[in-house]
């Protein structure tokens, strides 16, 4: 391998770019007609008050740090589903 073979052209990255968009894109609006029906509503409105709304950790925990970080792990999936949501409704 040479560095010649490491070298991509501008049209080829660009191309990259635009499958990777375009990916990202369907993910976005399979998250936003997963979670626009009435069913998909309901769920999110649950997970939303189980990991965002109701979930924190008691000052008097064991490890209060390894809980915060946890919970927040769980908070950043729902945040995450939010914006693939969010995304759609932009496109």
């Amino acid at each position: 391998m040479s560095w010649d073979d490491l070298e991509v052209s501008q049209e080829k990255a660009n191309e990259t770019r635009e499958r990777m968009r375009e990916k990202q894109v369907e993910t976005a609006k399979l998250f936003h007609r997963c979670f626009g029906t009435e069913e998909g509503t309901k769920v999110m409105q649950d997970l939303m008050t189980r990991f965002i709304i109701d979930n924190s950790t008691p000052f008097n925990s064991p490890n209060v740090n390894y809980e915060a970080a946890y919970h927040n792990g769980e908070a950043g999936v729902v945040r995450f589903i939010l914006n693939q949501i969010r995304l759609a409704e932009e496109l």
